[in-house]
């Protein structure tokens, strides 16, 4: 079995790229998990709050101004994911797959994206 490679945010090398484009196993390096935490803990409390932020509880673009209320924000974040979905040309090979979620993954565990631990540790696991 290939050995693991720790992907430290905005420190992963080539050879580290190319390993795991080869089929290497991926982990965050634990030392980020403070970031992500602390990132989604604030968007947990703007969504308690009910401060309005861009993005977080508003429409996009010429929708900015829009309210979104607190049940609908799931709903909001999904129609986001959706209405960036693409379907053009041949799928993504399985490798390059795996190396477009591990750049993903460490690009999130910088902590700036407010998304969840769990939803972070979801896609590590798919790249199992």
């Amino acid at each position: 079995m290939a050995q693991v490679v720790e992907l430290e945010p905005g420190r992963a090398s080539l050879a580290d790229w190319r390993a795991i484009l080869d089929g290497a196993p991926v982990a965050l390096d634990p030392a980020c998990r403070e970031a992500v935490r602390k990132s989604a803990a604030a968007i947990r409390a703007i969504v308690a709050e009910e401060r309005v932020v861009y993005g977080v509880n508003t429409g996009f673009g010429k929708l900015a101004s829009t309210h979104i209320a607190q049940a609908d924000l799931e709903t909001l974040q999904r129609n986001l994911v959706l209405s960036h979905s693409t379907g053009t040309g041949d799928p993504l090979s399985l490798p390059v797959t795996r190396l477009v979620m591990a750049m993903k993954a460490a690009s999130l565990g910088r902590g700036y994206s407010g998304i969840s631990e769990a939803t972070l540790d979801q896609l590590l696991a798919m790249l199992d």
